[in-house]
């Protein structure tokens, strides 16, 4: 799996593993703007909210329940966060 995250996605799922870790939950769920900013603080810079889309493709993350905000928001859950060392890598 390591070999198929590009550089930026490497660092956008280390965002989401940061957010997640606020969270006491099992597979923590997170949505692009909490993301985004914590992507920002950690690099610099911003990414397109596709790159999350990518990310579920991939299988490290899971559509959670319908979208919120007229649409506009989508929110996923970090599958196995426990294991994602192998992620990041």
């Amino acid at each position: 799996m390591t070999n198929e995250l590009d550089p930026e996605l490497k660092r956008i799922f280390l965002a989401c593993l940061d957010y997640g870790k606020t969270q006491d939950a099992p597979q923590p769920v997170i949505c692009y703007s909490w993301v985004a900013r914590r992507h920002e603080a950690m690099f610099g810079g911003t990414f397109h909210p596709s790159r999350l889309r990518q990310l579920e493709r991939l299988g490290v993350l899971a559509k959670d329940g319908d979208t919120s905000r007229g649409g506009r928001r989508r929110y996923y859950r970090i599958i196995a966060p426990n294991r994602a060392d192998e992620h990041k890598r």
